[in-house]
């Protein structure tokens, strides 16, 4: 995207398509509340502001450390004006479940919200509020539960992948860093789409993927719609409808197959009422196929199982190649915490063998190691609400109705005053036995929380654990000279310049 672009038409947009609010009469409620502190701006309609926010995404620099900034000016609560629209910023953890839990209701996803995310997600639960929202929970938990990857068997079929690949990089380039964010959004693609789609994408094998290449220029797009003021005359589309167009061909293929296999299921069954080969409902191998045994109940259609196999694909990819990347980073940096998780896999996994499901759960400082990364890089950053009615928040502060309100788990995360001095290092012993108990409710949301808690984030956990061990059974990480990430969000928090990490082979058991 081209710097003038964004610059003129932002500016052009503004100045010919909006004009001052005249001021509305404050509520009783208003009246008796604290006004949030505003960051300032000197010109109309808060371009300003707006400006300086997007070169610091747009001019690669961190727009997290921005925001962060931002907090540590005018406190945990702020409003970020722009085109005199209130962005409500919170961050304390009373605010964040006053927003997430006690009063989730009066704060819906909201309709800009789900214009900006329709042409990739359509009407699917990341993007749905009411009913429909409920609906898809409903019928999606089951699948989720932890019976469902019990033996994680699925996944270590992927890592077996994953270890063929590096395994192959290895042998031609022993010493060269490998690009891990990369690798890991490959393989948690196949992954992710086996076990919703019950067909895998196959990115692994082919850097070049059509669909691969399709889902993360869709989500790139996405991302800067949610960013840009005005996104609709700025952020391009038309390269951005054809990539959709490969998602769709890609999906709907699949959706088509399972139609068509739960028809001939259903006749079979009607001649064998007795004979019911996925043992009645919740026991399907692929979360498209629950949904299409439940397909006549629910009227759905090609579009509907569209939206929802792509909304979840967009929740398990994405979020477990976030976390892999990011733990392979901190790992690179820190040898000590290394070798300590180095001992504990093989304390409790035979030598030789791939992790079960009950050794997973063995490796608690494993545990430690992945919600320390989870703190200081949780995978969706900063997510946003839109409330229905006026509010007032724990800590005294007016929140007008029919407003944005953006929470932000990475800023939230790194507070000083809640998490101490050593906020911003790296430290897996705050999740010890001894420091844990100082964690209260809601400091912590990497996967959001109350009603709408994600539903993956123990198969999150599996996966990423499953594929920790494979790798330090395998392995020893090291840093690669001179790399440092470049943090950003397109949904995701990702490094716009990839991850590099150098993988030597190595015997665990010799350890």
């Amino acid at each position: 995207m081209h710097t003038n672009l964004v610059l003129g038409t932002t500016v052009a947009a503004a100045a010919i398509g909006y004009f001052f609010k005249p001021k509305k009469p404050k509520t009783e409620l208003e009246v008796n509340s604290v006004p949030i502190p505003t960051v300032p701006s000197y010109l109309p309609l808060q371009v300003d502001s707006l400006l300086k926010y997007i070169f610091s995404v747009y001019a690669e620099k961190d727009e997290f450390e921005y925001l962060r900034h931002l907090s540590a000016q005018y406190g945990n609560t702020l409003n970020f004006r722009g085109f005199n629209e209130d962005l409500i910023i919170v961050l304390d953890p009373s605010s964040i479940q006053h927003i997430l839990a006690k009063n989730q209701p009066n704060y819906e996803k909201g309709a800009e919200f789900q214009a900006i995310f329709h042409d990739f997600l359509g009407n699917g639960i990341f993007n749905a509020d009411g009913e429909t929202w409920k609906i898809q929970r409903h019928l999606a938990r089951p699948h989720f539960q932890t019976s469902e990857f019990r033996d994680a068997a699925l996944i270590n079929r992927h890592v077996d992948e994953l270890l063929k690949v590096i395994d192959k990089h290895l042998a031609s380039n022993p010493e060269k860093p490998i690009e891990v964010q990369s690798l890991f959004c490959r393989f948690t693609l196949d992954e992710a789409t086996e076990f919703l789609f019950g067909e895998a994408a196959n990115a692994l094998q082919d850097e070049d993927n059509d669909f691969a290449t399709a889902f993360n220029y869709t989500q790139a797009i996405t991302g800067w719609r949610f960013r840009v003021p005005l996104w609709r005359y700025v952020v391009p589309t038309r390269r951005f409808l054809k990539e959709i167009k490969k998602l769709d061909d890609f999906v709907y293929r699949i959706v088509d197959k399972g139609i068509a296999r739960e028809e001939a299921r259903t006749r079979e069954q009607e001649k064998n009422p007795s004979d019911d080969e996925h043992g009645g409902k919740g026991g399907h191998e692929n979360l498209l196929d629950h949904f299409l045994s439940q397909r006549q109940e629910y009227g759905f259609d090609r579009e509907y199982l569209r939206d929802m196999l792509l909304n979840f694909l967009l929740a398990g990819r994405d979020t477990t190649a976030s976390l892999l990347t990011f733990t392979v980073w901190e790992l690179s940096k820190h040898p000590h915490v290394l070798e300590k998780l180095k001992r504990e896999v093989a304390e409790v996994v035979a030598s030789g063998t791939a992790p079960s499901y009950d050794d997973i759960k063995k490796l608690k400082y494993q545990k430690q190691v992945i919600n320390e990364v989870l703190r200081l890089y949780p995978p969706v950053p900063y997510n946003t609400r839109h409330s229905v009615e006026e509010d007032v928040l724990p800590n005294g502060y007016y929140i007008p109705p029919n407003t944005t309100v953006a929470y932000g788990a990475y800023s939230t995360h790194r507070l000083v005053d809640l998490w101490g001095d050593d906020a911003l290092e790296f430290d897996p012993d705050r999740w010890g036995p001894e420091r844990v108990g100082k964690i209260k409710p809601f400091m912590f949301v990497p996967f959001h929380a109350g009603p709408r808690i994600c539903l993956g984030q123990n198969l999150a956990y599996t996966t990423a654990q499953v594929t920790l061990t494979r790798l330090l059974q395998k392995y020893d990480i090291k840093a690669s000279p001179g790399f440092k990430p470049e943090l950003m969000a397109d949904i995701v928090l990702f490094s716009r310049n990839g991850v590099e990490a150098v993988l030597v082979k190595q015997d665990l058991s010799e350890i």
